[in-house]
């Protein structure tokens, strides 16, 4: 199998590769889990797991205690799964389908739908490709707050599930009784130690995925957690941590221009920024120079006031407002000398 073609960076999968890092047959099944390929390749791929590659114990962390069977756990995970994906495309009385798109700045379809394809044909009518590339789907019963939904791709292929409200399983009593917290156990809560080529100071772009539901995110590496032996160590053996724990410290820069620091989540969907900054946010290239010491601290402030103070010209004080029209030849930059009138008359 394959396994590095599941990590969701290609970057990552590429470094992965270069080193020969290698998972026992649980760390897969999570690393495949965690990956944004449609639920069936996932199941295609878990089965191969169960035939081909040895049985063992599943590990104990936070979340769980250990099963005797992995196989056993995880064809469980996989019935289930398609168990509840088969219900919830079966229309039913009183059951309707609304869906929200992600990585698009549109507020979610305020229209309902009584089948998961006539759905699914409002936002292939509503949306392109590159606007919808991850839709969440959501059957909702209107008598009750419980809901199930699945996130899909374009072409409505299932890539996982989404819970909302504590007694949904409820809504579907022809699904066995694996509760959606074990049906996590491959997805989110687990660590998979997947080692990652990136340092201090490298700007990188979060790769959108179902997890994050958002584009254009673009930020600078501060702290790398896979640097603290203790913790790693920890996060390992399941003392500490779980799938969340995939996470660094980076500097972003906000709607005003202004550099902020947070988490970074899913560095397994890390990759290399190879796109021009633009606006504010070549604030990021001077941060990275700071982190690699290639510029002083007096620079770096220097560069974000010009940064900052451009930022504000160009949206706070805008020159085509209303009551402020100057059309672009009237502008002083383009303003002609006599000369240049001469030279324009021949």
């Amino acid at each position: 199998m394959d396994i590095y073609s599941f990590i969701n960076s290609r970057d990552v999968a590429a470094h992965c590769r270069e080193i020969n890092k290698t998972w026992n047959p649980f760390e897969m099944a999570v690393i495949i889990g965690r990956s944004s390929r449609p639920m069936a390749e996932k199941h295609t791929a878990w089965r191969e797991l169960i035939a081909d590659y040895p049985d063992m114990p599943t590990p104990k962390n936070i979340h769980y205690d250990s099963y005797d069977s992995f196989h056993k756990k995880l064809a469980e995970i996989i019935e289930y799964e398609e168990r509840v994906l088969a219900q919830f495309k079966m229309p039913e009385q009183g059951a309707v389908y609304i869906y929200d798109v992600c990585m698009n700045k549109n507020y979610p379809r305020s229209v309902v739908f009584n089948s998961f394809e006539k759905a699914l044909a409002d936002i292939k009518d509503s949306y392109e490709r590159d606007e919808a590339a991850f839709i969440l789907i959501k059957k909702i019963f209107v008598d009750c707050d419980n809901e199930i939904g699945i996130y899909v791709d374009y072409d409505g292929n299932a890539c996982s599930l989404s819970h909302s409200g504590n007694d949904y399983v409820k809504l579907f009593p022809d699904i066995a009784s694996l509760d959606g917290f074990d049906g996590r156990m491959f997805y989110d809560m687990f660590y998979a130690d997947i080692p990652a080529p990136f340092k201090r100071g490298d700007i990188l772009y979060i790769r959108p995925n179902f997890i994050i539901g958002d584009d254009n995110i673009v930020f600078v590496l501060a702290s790398v957690d896979r640097d603290n032996e203790e913790w790693l160590s920890s996060v390992r053996n399941g003392r500490n941590g779980d799938g969340s724990d995939l996470v660094e410290w980076g500097y972003f820069v906000d709607e005003g221009g202004l550099l902020y620091g947070d988490h970074a989540h899913n560095h397994d969907s890390f990759e290399y920024y190879r796109g021009k900054l633009e606006g504010k946010e070549t604030l990021l290239h001077y941060v990275s120079l700071y982190l690699k010491d290639e510029i002083s601290l007096p620079s770096l402030l220097t560069m974000q006031c010009r940064i900052i103070l451009q930022h504000q010209l160009d949206n706070d004080f805008p020159i085509q407002s209303l009551n402020c029209y100057i059309p672009e030849h009237l502008l002083a930059e383009n303003r002609l000398t006599p000369e240049d009138l001469e030279f324009d008359l021949g």
